[in-house]
């Protein structure tokens, strides 16, 4: 590297007023995703230094938010989202992907909020918002093994999707439905419409940016981690949920760059999902619970193959452990599987 990583670290445990035991991640590893961000070190610093924002910013996170998220993910991806919207004034797209209960939601309502501490406007939709209407929604979803009201690729409206996204770019409209999960004793049905007119556009979803297996399907599951025997229907319809993957393409294509916060065990989405699920229905009254919430777990865990979710096609990628603290970063100069998928199609 072409700075002084003695004085950056020095002026980086200042800045954060943190301690090197507050983080988990390599300050190093961090330093090479600002250089591949185009910040230098320094400069980054400098810039949050002279804002007088970093405590107000830290303020809008949920209580207990851990100084990993906060300097690992939260204040670098609002970096970029700053610095590209510096360079270019064309509207962007910025994706996230993390799997279920990871933190994304959160994420979101973080960033509008700190968005506006930057002068920026953001909105964040979820790809869970554009789920078809209640009726189509069910009749998708009909027949799946896992028997889940939604979740899974083919219970989104793409056509809508794309509408929304395009005329956004083009006129810095958008219009997108509203979901509401607590609808329907948990099954979830549109509630509205959003209408607004962001500077950025934040898309966020759980397997954002999965492409399809070109490979030896069947190899491909006989390498997921967990200890899972699938059923022949499973089976079945995994080689199905490929084949729809193919719509999903356009979507990914309209994104300027994804972060993907990946987990370095698969196991822990299961958990986290749990946990989450029992946070809406303190809150909302209602959510998946029982044998609705083994099942939708279930079909994290075989619905799509491990190959594929742990190897999204990113820009950034955040890896986070078990606690989901954040313990290294990678970053990819171009989405080389979305090219690749183009070409063999």
């Amino acid at each position: 590297m072409t700075f002084d990583s003695l004085n950056i670290n020095k002026d980086f445990w200042s800045l954060t007023s943190l301690k090197n035991k507050n983080i988990s991640f390599p300050l190093e590893r961090f330093y090479s995703l600002l250089l591949e961000l185009d910040w230098q070190p320094s400069e980054w610093i400098d810039f949050w230094r002279n804002h007088n924002s970093v405590k107000t910013l830290s303020s809008l996170l949920p209580a207990g938010t851990k100084a990993d998220w906060i300097w690992g993910i939260c204040i670098p991806l609002l970096s970029d989202i700053n610095k590209n919207l510096l360079r270019n004034k064309k509207r962007k797209i910025y994706g996230i992907s993390a799997l279920p209960g990871c933190g994304k939601t959160s994420l979101g309502r973080w960033l509008e909020a700190a968005g506006k501490e930057l002068n920026v406007s953001i909105k964040v939709i979820s790809l869970d918002d554009f789920y078809l209407p209640g009726i189509e929604l069910d009749k998708a979803m009909q027949g799946n093994p896992w028997g889940v009201p939604r979740g899974l690729p083919g219970s989104h409206s793409i056509s809508l999707l794309e509408q929304s996204l395009d005329i956004w770019l083009s006129s810095g409209f958008l219009k997108a439905p509203k979901f509401d999960k607590a609808l329907r004793n948990g099954c979830g049905d549109r509630s509205g419409f959003l209408e607004c007119n962001p500077d950025l556009l934040v898309l966020e979803g759980w397997f954002l940016g999965c492409c399809p297996i070109n490979n030896d399907f069947s190899e491909a599951i006989s390498n997921d981690s967990l200890s899972i025997t699938l059923t022949e229907k499973e089976k079945l319809y995994r080689e199905r949920i490929q084949k729809i993957l193919i719509q999903y393409l356009s979507i990914w294509n309209r994104i300027h760059r994804i972060w993907h916060i990946k987990p370095i065990d698969y196991s822990s989405t299961c958990q986290w999902k749990i946990e989450q699920e029992k946070e809406m229905l303190l809150k909302r009254g209602a959510a998946l619970k029982g044998d609705s919430l083994k099942s939708f777990v279930r079909m994290i865990q075989c619905s799509l193959p491990e190959e594929s979710l742990m190897n999204i096609d990113a820009d950034v990628v955040v890896e986070i452990n078990n606690q989901r603290d954040v313990i290294n970063f990678g970053y990819q100069t171009s989405r080389k599987k979305l090219k690749n998928f183009a070409k063999s199609s």
